[in-house]
């Protein structure tokens, strides 16, 4: 095997590494007080970026989660390189949480990633310009890689000035590693660690317009087979209105790199870089500058979902077209579309005055105070009886007290006396009496409440005398009207009483004979007391035929 010379010197491959390491270690400095002696401390809305801190969209901005806050989102991102007319997708989500309003860890997870190679071969199609490979996924040696599991970021952003902190820009310094979860059998990834800082400047502009920029620098590690070059990271953007539901976002950003091709370290190629249809990938592959422009569109509510979508522009890409190179990609060569849902609580915003402070209370008052004390005797009574109520006032003026007794039932005697009897309800339960007391020089008032426990009258059981009847007769003879006659005189002085009237036979006959016998004898005995005055829902029938005989009538 033969290595082809290195074009440049590798940075440490544990850059990124070394950046997180940093940024970490000023997030656990001294975190100074935050707002201001006589200010408000206020909230405004915020969304994520592709990598999970908070920024625009593809472009960070300065501020931070606030502490013990944090955010997720979901993304579909989509650009076009020029390299083997490449179309890369990746489906991800992102997380982030906030420290001591100074600093926000995040990260972002690509669940999902797919190429879209369209050069015929895979490799050598107008030369190095067009068909060498993509330095960020040079391992794609097949038109179409599927869904692939992709690489992960994990880094920190440290807030270094605030707008929140009355400063007049927000200043911060992000650093991430990217972790080689992606696949570089597959073409997802290189499987190697990379590495990114930036410098972030942003600022809020009345209320209206987010403006933000970074630039920094990302490494790029090295695989066994290709050279690739690391770069600087670039973007500035702007979103508006930054207080409205609906908001706007554009974007420029790319990466100038440090080398102006990716060159392939071993020769003869390896199987593991020659494509799928034999072609074998160029000793070098033309690297120009990556450059996109970006607009899209957000909705977020009150609570901090948002959802939106975008389009993109690569500048740097070529038209397939104009080579002749169909494909079945509706946005062009150039054009790629954004996706987004997620929530993010806001960072803090400028402090605001606090109102003034109410003015002092004025001179108190000689306090007055006024009990009223109610009592009841009895406190038990039955149904429709009678409780004596008594009220007695406590008042530090001297106040002639005027009384007003309420309950929801029963009736009073007098209401407007300190003392009057109160006649109980039909109905049992416990009944709350309520007396007011009200001293008309101030109008101030007193209660008190006593409960009263309304009980049924004590059931009484009376039996009358029976009534016979002749054999197989239900015609009442005149001493049964007799015995009858005095059960309508009980019945006229306790209006409350309820009779249930039972009929029997011997056992001459069939049950079923004896049963309806014993049905009319007790419907007879009804409608006399009925005509006798007597309310027929006082009065209740049963037959028991021959069942319960009151003598041992069996032949």
């Amino acid at each position: 095997m033969r290595v082809i010379p290195c074009r440049r010197r590798h940075m440490p491959r544990r850059f990124g590494i070394l950046a997180l390491v940093g940024a970490l270690i000023l997030v656990t400095g001294e975190a100074r007080a935050q707002g201001q002696a006589g200010m408000e401390e206020t909230v405004r809305p915020a969304t994520t970026s592709v990598y999970g801190d908070t920024g625009l969209w593809f472009v960070p901005t300065g501020e931070v989660l606030r502490d013990g806050t944090w955010s997720v989102s979901a993304y579909r991102l989509n650009w076009d390189v020029r390299q083997g007319f490449s179309d890369i997708s990746h489906f991800e989500g992102t997380f982030a949480v906030g420290i001591a309003n100074r600093a926000e860890i995040f990260g972002a997870v690509r669940f999902i990633t797919r190429i879209d190679r369209d050069t015929r071969p895979i490799f050598g199609f107008g030369g190095d310009r067009y068909g060498g490979v993509d330095n960020s996924y040079p391992f794609v040696r097949e038109g179409w890689i599927g869904n692939k599991f992709g690489d992960t970021f994990v880094g920190a952003k440290v807030n270094l000035t605030s707008e929140s902190r009355e400063q007049p820009v927000a200043l911060a310094v992000r650093g991430m590693v990217q972790l080689p979860t992606g696949s570089a059998d597959d073409g997802s990834g290189t499987g190697k660690l990379g590495g990114q800082v930036d410098f972030i400047v942003s600022k809020e502009v009345a209320s209206v317009v987010e403006v933000s920029g970074h630039v920094g620098y990302r490494h790029r590690g090295d695989p066994d087979e290709y050279n690739l070059s690391s770069g600087i990271p670039f973007g500035v953007g702007a979103q508006f209105p930054t207080r409205s539901p609906l908001k706007f976002a554009t974007e420029w950003y790319g990466e100038i790199f440090n080398d102006d091709v990716v060159t392939r370290l071993v020769s003869p190629a390896t199987a593991n870089i020659i494509g799928d249809d034999g072609s074998i990938p160029l000793v070098t592959s033309n690297l120009p500058l990556q450059s996109t422009l970006m607009f899209g569109a957000t909705f977020q509510a009150r609570s901090g979902f948002f959802a939106g979508g975008g389009i993109n522009w690569s500048a740097k890409a070529e038209n397939r077209d104009d080579l002749g190179i169909d494909s079945d990609d509706n946005f062009g060569t150039k054009f790629g579309w954004q996706a987004r849902i997620g929530w993010h609580p806001g960072v803090a915003g400028r402090p605001v005055p606090l109102p003034p402070p109410p003015p002092p209370p004025p001179p108190v008052a000689p306090q007055h105070t006024l009990t009223v004390d109610a009592q009841c005797d009895p406190c038990t009574v039955e149904v429709g009886g009678t409780s004596n109520l008594t009220a007695t006032a406590q008042d530090s003026i001297g106040c002639v007290i005027t009384y007003q007794w309420s309950a929801p039932t029963g009736t009073f005697a007098n209401a407007a006396q300190q003392n009057t009897a109160w006649t109980a309800p039909n109905t049992p339960g416990t009944v709350p009496v309520t007396v007011t007391g009200t001293c008309p020089t101030d109008g101030m008032k007193a209660t008190d409440t006593v409960n009263i426990n309304v009980v049924p009258r004590a059931v009484k059981t009376i039996t009358f005398e029976d009534v016979y009847f002749d054999f197989d007769r239900y015609t009442l003879t005149d001493a049964a009207q007799r015995i009858l006659a005095q059960a309508v005189e009980a019945m006229r002085a306790d209006p409350t009483l309820r009779v249930r009237i039972e009929g029997h036979t011997c056992s001459i006959g069939t049950a079923e004979y004896n049963l309806a016998l014993g049905d009319r004898r007790a419907r007879s005995v009804q409608q006399y007391l009925v005509s006798n005055g007597i309310a027929a829902d006082r009065l209740t029938t049963v037959s028991f035929g021959e069942e319960q005989p009151k003598y041992d009538n069996s032949r």
